[in-house]
């Protein structure tokens, strides 16, 4: 599915907000899991994504592959921040997280949990866009491709898994 979505980022002008959403879910979902899972909600706070997108990007794509808890816990990090635009100010991000540590102890924040909340959600947040990625298979030419039974050896069409003419179990 990652080749489906960078497939024209060389373009100068590619974006990741410009893609078709199935590909944008793809795009947000791997990036935020990825970073979180490196560094915690840290990480994902600590740096701008680019062009700053508001972060219901990320909350919007874990909610549609169906990770609801992960995609709550994004939100309510974001909620603790005090703007009503935290995407634009990565210095009031940090500051506040590391005020909230100061306050909360290192580890021990709310916003850190929420992070590593969102790292224990990894496999099953990846496993659930997975199946997002099969459901909208058709928008994913370079997945659809690999995931097509291929011909066997000889040629010959290759009989459907589930279809093996055997009756019976062992005598």
């Amino acid at each position: 599915a990652s080749k489906d979505v960078y497939r024209d980022q060389d373009s100068g002008s590619w974006s990741p907000y410009q893609l078709a959403e199935p590909l944008l879910t793809a795009w947000a979902v791997e990036q935020a899991q990825g970073v979180i899972d490196n560094g915690g909600f840290q990480y994902f706070f600590e740096n701008d994504w680019p062009q700053n997108p508001e972060y219901a990007v990320f909350t919007d794509a874990f909610r549609r592959i169906g990770a609801a808890e992960a995609a709550d816990c994004i939100q309510d990090a974001v909620s603790m921040f005090p703007s009503s635009a935290p995407h634009l100010d990565c210095d009031m991000r940090r500051e506040q997280m590391d005020s909230l540590r100061e306050k909360e102890g290192e580890e021990e924040s709310v916003i850190d949990k929420l992070g590593f909340r969102v790292m224990d959600l990894g496999g099953d947040t990846m496993l659930r866009l997975a199946i997002y990625v099969r459901t909208h298979i058709d928008v994913f030419p370079t997945a659809k491709k690999n995931a097509e039974p291929v011909a066997s050896p000889n040629g010959s069409p290759v009989a459907p898994s589930g279809n093996s003419a055997v009756s019976e179990g062992p005598p």
